[in-house]
């Protein structure tokens, strides 16, 4: 132990107390011993960040440490059992093999489909065939537009308005006035649900 950590609270009896507690986790609230150098790391840092608080006149730098180690043990479970994350709630992991179609092994997390779940999880706002129709729909409103909103349009895929403006050479007050066409024509073809 150098004598930095010393004078900032982590003591010999505290640095032993964070290892054991740590250990003891193991196999508690879906804990592994993976997870022990970062429980350890957790811990001091709690500690560390509490130290300015420490009165010698209200209890011994042992019995300081204890509760706060103890505590920060009881937050770590609280945040561990949450529904979001309850380690109980994992009836299988997506590591386990299964059978495909053709009865070939495979891992689980092959067998979803990426585009549906990152759908049902608000990743991606439309199916991947709602995305396909819409791509065909904006490409026929780009064809009719006139070569000045075409190219505005253009930019405004990939650019900000400012980029926009100033590879085109126009002023930003210019560039809305061509969007609020551009919505416009949008509207026209019944593409108001994708502006």
């Amino acid at each position: 132990m150098d004598t930095n950590q010393k004078r900032r609270g982590i003591n010999e009896y505290a640095a032993e107390l964070i290892r054991h507690k740590a250990r003891q986790l193991v196999g508690k609230a879906g804990f592994t011993w993976s997870d022990v150098r970062d429980i350890e790391q957790e811990m001091i840092l709690d500690l560390l960040s509490r130290f300015p608080k420490f009165d010698p006149d209200k209890a011994a730098h042992s019995t300081f440490a204890a509760r706060i180690v103890e505590h920060k043990i009881s937050k770590l479970f609280r945040y561990r059992r949450r529904e979001m994350r309850d380690y109980r709630r994992e009836s299988c992991s997506l590591d386990d093999p299964i059978e495909d179609a053709e009865g070939k092994p495979i891992r689980r997390a092959c067998s979803f489909c990426q585009g549906k779940a990152a759908f049902r999880l608000g990743k991606r706002a439309r199916s991947r065939e709602e995305e396909a129709q819409l791509r065909i729909d904006v490409s026929l409103v780009l064809e009719k537009l006139p070569d000045d909103l075409r190219e505005v349009a253009e930019q405004l895929k990939t650019e900000t308005v400012s980029d926009a403006a100033r590879n085109l050479g126009i002023p930003r007050t210019t560039l809305y006035g061509n969007i609020k066409r551009i919505r416009s024509l949008f509207e026209d073809a019944e593409l108001q649900d994708y502006l």
